[in-house]
């Protein structure tokens, strides 16, 4: 994407994160290192780390080019109570709503392919060290505890 379009989408960052905020404060907290008082201290460096996939990303047009196949965020966490879970999904749906009219259409679908590749590379990061790392063990233990883990 090119350095104009990445300084627009910046300068988009306080609109997108009071939307960001907004949107997972409606969430549930799935986890106590859920709590959105907590989260909300990761958007800066989320989007500082957007703006720096935006820029090193070499450009998809030409031929040969298609996307990376990217998966629902939910899948990526077998026992589903990784806390970045519905962070990074309202950030997904934070940095749409801010950038749609200001991005073209392909800067915006770069932008959230970025964002969303980040996602999954820290929502695998945060899984793999994960003590439930076999979910129907950690989903019995939740449904009988009455706790979220």
């Amino acid at each position: 994407m090119d350095p104009a379009s990445v300084n627009r989408l910046e300068s988009l960052r306080p609109a997108i994160k009071r939307e960001w905020e907004k949107l997972l404060r409606t969430e549930p907290a799935l986890s106590p290192m859920a709590n959105p008082d907590t989260l909300v201290f990761l958007m800066d460096e989320s989007l500082k780390q957007l703006a720096d996939c935006l820029r090193a990303r070499p450009s998809r047009s030409g031929p040969g080019k298609s996307p990376p196949l990217i998966a629902p965020l939910q899948r990526r966490c077998p026992c589903g109570l990784n806390p970045l879970l519905n962070y990074y999904a309202t950030g997904e749906l934070a940095v749409h709503a801010a950038s749609a009219a200001r991005l073209d259409g392909a800067e915006l679908e770069e932008t959230l392919l970025c964002f969303h590749l980040l996602a999954q590379r820290e929502i695998d990061t945060l899984c793999s060290v994960c003590q439930h790392k076999h979910g129907t063990a950690c989903a019995n233990e939740a449904s009988l505890t009455g706790s979220g883990g």
